[in-house]
């Protein structure tokens, strides 16, 4: 039986990074993925000859010298994508009452663009937006450096995101426009701080990209680097239990019953799962569980996925976030809800036409928790209906603000939270793992070192959502073993 410098239970984003930092600083690792491919939510699927991205559709901070493509760098990955950059003028347009919005890329462009939309309020954009680079810079150095979350930082998580936005910009449809792609964070005025406003948001002023071909291509390039550095990946294995001695990790066990043993664990399922797979000889307290427990996952996604009829509808190289026309949302609070996404595939031979266009909405676990006990393809006819209701409503809205869309239509398909629980295994199809509170931060960031020594976690619902906040997370699991210092050298954050 061989036994791992480093075990890491999940493929995804998450435990493939980790996997490709370590066994690039020499150590030998073993990622176990209990789905038949690795990627996690970057895995596709295929309808009518399309490769579909499943939810991700654009990603920030890839500029050159940003801090997502520096880290792609490091890993040798950026070789094997094809990224594509959008549209600088105009990356997010947001529909909101009949106008619609730009939101420009580059920290200047941004505050020069909306200045122009909002003349009264340049002086505050400014404001606003040498606020989002200071957290996005110095907050983030300071945590990748090991040296934890920055007092500004901590100011910030504990201020709401959308409060924050109200007191830096007093016009309601700025606010309402800055805070319009808050679908891409699960934005909640009750909860949302403006910490993670801003790291998202930033990001995307430091360049937004997607990803031409697939997003697997970077978790399949991730894939081959530990594999070029010994690594092994392994599917289809799944992990029924960590094992611990003494309050010591000393590898996990599979539903085969086979053991594999490792010096260090890094668990990257949510941190409730992990804790579920800890027997009580860990001595992890009661009173940790419920705490992780507790915690309020954030809500799933639905997404409706659009095959388009060959050259008859023309590829947007920019996002629209889409609000409906309640006649009572000039006055609404931000963020606003019952918006949808409307994301473009790049065209895979290049063409000027679109080829499969992504409609996205946020839902609640409620929504769908009448068939929380079905499995896929076997929910009835009542839940073709619901989703068929949603879809249609989707297009509607789409079609007002992008004329044509809707009779360009081929063939489409559409995955709620439940389809995201069963093929992802998240907990109640949750989009970004554990929501984080402004109200008690320190409860809902959930640090990467356990109390089972050795024993580490990673992922979103550790310090926040989606790839970057992934990539964060990553950075940071693998800075607290291998020590502070040892990828700031290496990597310029």
């Amino acid at each position: 039986m061989r036994k791992y410098d480093v075990v890491i239970v999940g493929g995804g984003l998450a435990g493939l990074e980790c996997g490709a930092i370590l066994s690039k600083k020499g150590m030998s690792v073993c990622v176990l993925e209990q789905s038949g491919r690795t990627g996690g939510f970057f895995q596709p699927f295929f309808r009518n000859g399309k490769k579909i991205d499943t939810s991700v559709h654009y990603v920030g901070s890839l500029d050159n010298g940003m801090f997502l493509n520096n880290v792609f760098r490091y890993l040798d990955i950026l070789k094997d994508i094809d990224l594509v950059r959008l549209n600088e003028d105009g990356f997010d347009k947001v529909h909101i009452s009949g106008r619609c919005h730009s939101v420009a890329m580059g920290h200047e462009n941004f505050s020069r663009s909306l200045s122009l939309d909002f003349p009264d309020m340049s002086r505050d954009i400014e404001n606003y937006t040498r606020t989002l680079k200071e957290i996005g810079i110095n907050s983030l150095r300071s945590t990748l450096s090991g040296g934890g979350i920055s007092a500004d930082a901590l100011d910030m998580l504990s201020v709401s995101a959308f409060e924050k936005i109200e007191r830096l910009i007093p016009d309601r449809r700025l606010q309402q426009v800055l805070s319009g792609h808050s679908l891409i964070y699960c934005g909640d005025r009750s909860m949302t701080p403006f910490y993670l406003h801003a790291i998202t948001t930033n990001s995307y002023l430091e360049g937004a990209y997607r990803f031409r071909g697939g997003a697997d291509k970077v978790t399949d390039s991730l894939t081959i680097r530990i594999r070029e550095c010994g690594g092994v990946v392994r599917t289809k294995v799944k992990c029924a239990s960590i094992i611990t001695e003494n309050k010591v990790v000393k590898g996990v066990r599979l539903d085969s019953g086979e053991v594999v043993e490792g010096k260090f664990v890094i668990s990257t399922c949510h941190p409730a799962q992990t804790l579920s797979m800890l027997g009580t000889d860990s001595e992890v307290r009661k009173v940790y569980r419920n705490r992780i427990n507790s915690l309020k996952n954030s809500p799933g996604l639905f997404c409706l996925y659009l095959i388009m009829k060959p050259g008859a509808f023309r590829y947007l190289n920019e996002n629209h976030y889409i609000f409906g026309e309640e006649s009572n949302q000039e006055l609404s609070p931000s963020p606003l809800k019952n918006g949808i996404l409307v994301s473009f595939q790049p065209p895979v031979d290049g063409t000027e036409f679109a080829e499969v266009v992504t409609l996205v909405k946020e839902m609640e676990w409620c929504e769908v928790e009448k068939w929380s006990d079905t499995i896929v393809g076997m929910r009835g006819d009542d839940y073709k209906e619901f989703k068929e209701r949603i879809c249609d409503q989707m297009i509607t809205l789409a079609d007002k603000h992008l004329p044509g869309l809707k009779e360009a239509i081929l063939n489409s398909c559409s995955a709620s939270p439940l389809t995201f629980r069963d093929y992802l295994g998240t907990p109640q199809g949750s989009a970004y793992g554990l929501m984080k509170s402004y109200s008690n931060p320190l409860s809902t960031i959930i640090p990467p070192k356990t109390k089972v020594h050795n024993l580490f976690l990673a992922g979103q619902s550790l310090n926040f959502h989606g790839v970057m906040g992934v990539t964060v997370t990553s950075i940071v699991t693998c800075s607290a073993i291998l020590g502070a210092n040892a990828l700031t050298r290496e990597v310029e954050f």
